[in-house]
């Protein structure tokens, strides 16, 4: 896989990052031995006296600078207020997802309200939240309020995106049945239920922006073949392709009936992690390249949703 996932990054806000803030704050508050609060009070001391007299004279052009930066920042915390304010009123408010957050904080937090971590070790909750921002990644960095996308990361194809949608919601609700307690389960499945309400809502229609640029390509070079000088190269006439592919609604929904009933396969022990991730692998190549037979484009898509179809095999293989 040609990308893999900062867990430091993607598991911020979640039950195992709280934690340990509040230990690193009960520690940092915690200064009771007389010596070491004697000690920290000389340094402390020490630094104000070195401090003292010392001026700082900025030059007319580093005020500006500096007045300039501060406006930039004002103007922008008006514009996001601005904006909270014109959405707030849009989001479901029985819905958790519609919250600020990246998708797996708001799992993680209702997890943490339920009691779930309660009972493990540092850890144990690590593993956990490193899991569950596996199964989320995907589909925050489409759909998320706030998004965990880390630099690198190409945005995922429709159809990946709709892979991500069926894989982690079913991979959810494995974890469910898996990990969750029986009293706590009702609770756990009605946010999966909320999850995908979300998800699903936020991908109608969505394309992503290297779609629509094979699109214009595609179109351009149709325009422009007679009058190339030069013959087409090969990764022109892949683009070319890619960029005429039209996936209709009902082509997903048969897409999305195939991965279901690998996903109750692979949860039964009928197929193995490895088999059915292949076939998974298969139904969403053909969904991109609109059933074409042509290796190159075959490959185009495929190391192109390469990351969502890894990734599965990393969270599944950690749930069977």
């Amino acid at each position: 896989m040609g990308f893999s996932i900062d867990y430091d990054v993607a598991i911020a806000g979640g039950a195992y990052d709280n934690r340990m803030l509040q230990k690193d704050r009960q520690v940092f508050s915690d200064v009771s031995i007389p010596e070491q609060r004697q000690a920290a009070d000389a340094a402390a001391e020490a630094l104000r006296e070195k401090l003292k007299g010392v001026s700082v004279k900025m030059s007319p052009e580093a005020v500006e600078y500096m007045g300039g930066i501060r406006e930039r920042k004002e103007s922008q915390r008006a514009e996001e207020e601005r904006r909270r304010q014109e959405c707030s009123y849009l989001l479901n408010p029985e819905n958790a997802f519609d919250r600020v957050g990246t998708q797996f904080s708001i799992i993680s937090g209702e997890l943490s309200e339920m009691g779930f971590y309660d009972s493990l070790s540092d850890d144990e909750t690590l593993q956990v939240d490193q899991l569950l921002a596996g199964i989320t990644y995907g589909l925050n960095s489409v759909c998320g309020n706030l998004k965990d996308e880390s630099p690198g990361f190409e945005q995922l194809s429709s159809h990946a995106a709709r892979f991500e949608l069926e894989s982690s919601t079913a991979a959810l609700r494995q974890f469910s049945e898996k990990f969750v307690p029986s009293e706590m389960r009702e609770r756990f499945d009605n946010l999966i239920d909320q999850y995908y309400e979300h998800n699903a809502k936020a991908l109608e229609g969505y394309r992503s922006s290297k779609e629509f640029s094979n699109e214009l390509l595609a179109g351009i070079y149709d325009r422009t073949a007679s009058k190339m000088v030069r013959p087409m190269r090969e990764d022109e006439k892949i683009i070319q392709q890619a960029g005429k592919v039209k996936t209709e609604e009902a082509d997903f929904t048969q897409a999305a009936k195939s991965w279901k009933t690998y996903f109750k396969k692979l949860v039964s022990g009928e197929k193995s992690v490895e088999d059915s991730i292949t076939m998974m692998q298969d139904t969403l190549n053909a969904l991109a390249s609109g059933n074409s037979k042509n290796p190159g484009l075959i490959q185009y898509v495929s190391q192109w949703n390469s990351f969502s179809i890894e990734n599965a095999r990393h969270y599944w293989g950690l749930l069977i």
